[in-house]
C-alpha cells in the first residue's frame, strides 16, 4: 500500500501532467486543480495526524 507522501506526490505529478491537455475536446485543468486540492488536503490531514500522535505520546500530568 502506498504511503500518504507517495499518494500526494502521485496526485501532484498527474495534476501537472494533465494541466493544459485535452481529452475528447474537454480541458483537464479542472481535474488537475481537483487533484492538487486533494494533495493539499492529504498533506493537511497527515500533519494533523502527526500532531495528534505526538500529543498522545506526551506524559499526562495529574491535575
Amino acid at each position: 500500500m502506498a504511503s500518504t507522501r507517495q499518494i500526494i506526490t502521485d496526485l501532484r505529478s498527474w495534476a501537472g501532467a494533465l494541466e493544459g491537455h485535452h481529452l475528447q475536446g474537454m480541458m483537464l485543468d479542472r481535474l488537475a486543480r481537483s487533484m492538487e486540492r486533494g494533495a493539499e488536503e492529504l498533506e493537511r490531514l497527515d500533519a494533523e495526524l502527526f500532531y495528534h500522535r505526538a500529543a498522545a505520546e506526551l506524559p499526562q500530568e495529574d491535575v
